[in-house]
């Protein structure tokens, strides 16, 4: 077994938090059509958000626990001016430190400062050529403004990734993308996966590929491809199609890694079993990160849970290629342990290509 995969089998058996997700503010400058906030389309005023010194304490509680892997998002974490103290502080905690952006309000300086507070990367979303990259976002000169910001970033010396969400209105665009990721140094994955607003708003789904499409970009994406649940943590289990066609077995029952190894704060403290799970576990501002870890009834619950619970996908031939995530389920089916239509579409294809040897390694 590869140290990660140790480390990740070790974490889950354990109950380690070693990725945590860090919503610092949901205001942010674009107004993207598959935005998932409430808040960038005016259904939700974002709250007040924690001071530095909150956060400051939150960052050592989960550094006890046990946290190795930070990311920093938003909303657009560029708007804290603090953003650049707090990667500080994170890093003399130990942490390997990520940022999830627009790259809108970067500058020079901002970039060094970065850099030298030990930053490993920020990702930076792309959705095509300017003119439709600027169409979902809403904002004329975003395309232009994130890449002069990812280049303002690898200038200073840190790594940048494009992610690309994939829809209906992007997916002619995907390998335009990869050329670009290509072509500027920045490393690239792609997310076929377009869900449900945190409020339960289903209006950006009709955005999700069309089968024909999704077919089409497995074919042609599948190193590239990403999942909303990272491969060590997700369910049934998730093999990353550039795995197939040879699944590895789960070393141990379990739906997926959030609640587990994996966590997520949002900007007024409140902590989450990950971002795609919407269950709210307690606030970090009233009691201590050990003790809602520890003793949380619903993550006593849900650590007992596992694909024994899946009813509905036993019978099912394609759960060795499924990245069924309970957070989407939860929040389109009503059901945390429901098959939810993307997954099984997406299980469905890369099946396909497994038996037909079209998926090779990237």
């Amino acid at each position: 077994m590869i140290p990660s995969a140790k480390l990740n089998t070790l974490t889950l058996e354990r109950n380690i938090p070693i990725t945590v997700t860090v919503e610092l503010t949901r205001r942010c400058p674009l107004a993207c059509l598959h935005c998932y906030l409430p808040e960038t389309s005016g259904r939700s005023i974002p709250a007040r958000e924690l001071t530095t010194a909150q956060w400051e304490k939150i960052l050592g509680q989960l550094a006890e626990a046990g946290g190795l892997y930070l990311v920093f998002t938003g909303g657009e974490p560029l708007l804290r001016p603090d953003l650049a103290e707090l990667c500080r502080r994170a890093k003399e905690l130990k942490f390997d430190v990520r940022i999830f952006s627009t790259g809108l309000g970067l500058t020079g300086e901002l970039a060094s400062e970065f850099k030298e507070a030990g930053v490993s990367a920020f990702e930076i979303s792309f959705y095509g050529l300017p003119a439709l990259h600027n169409s979902v976002t809403g904002r004329k000169d975003s395309f232009k403004r994130s890449l002069a910001a990812a280049r303002l970033l690898k200038k200073s010396g840190l790594a940048v990734k494009i992610k690309a969400p994939l829809m209906k209105i992007n997916a002619g665009q995907a390998v335009w993308l990869k050329k670009l990721a290509k072509n500027e140094g920045f490393d690239i994955s792609f997310d076929p996966v377009i869900t449900a607003a945190n409020d339960g708003d289903v209006s950006a789904l009709p955005l999700r590929l069309t089968g024909p499409q999704l077919t089409k970009v497995v074919k042609l994406l599948a190193p590239n491809l990403s999942s909303r649940i990272p491969a060590p943590s997700s369910s049934l289990p998730y093999f990353h199609p550039s795995s197939l066609p040879h699944p590895h077995p789960l070393s141990f029952d379990f739906l997926c890694g959030a609640g587990r190894n994996v966590c997520a704060v949002d900007p007024v403290g409140n902590l989450y079993p990950c971002l795609q799970l919407p269950v709210k576990l307690g606030n970090l501002t009233r009691r201590r990160f050990a003790d809602i870890w520890r003793n949380s009834a619903w993550l006593k619950r849900w650590r007992l849970t596992g694909v024994k619970d899946l009813k509905d996908c036993f019978g099912c031939g394609d759960i060795g290629f499924c990245s069924r995530c309970p957070g989407v389920s939860l929040l389109e089916e009503g059901n945390l342990f429901a098959p939810n239509k993307s997954a099984c579409r997406f299980a469905k294809i890369c099946h396909s290509f497994a038996l037909k040897g079209l998926m090779v390694k990237g």
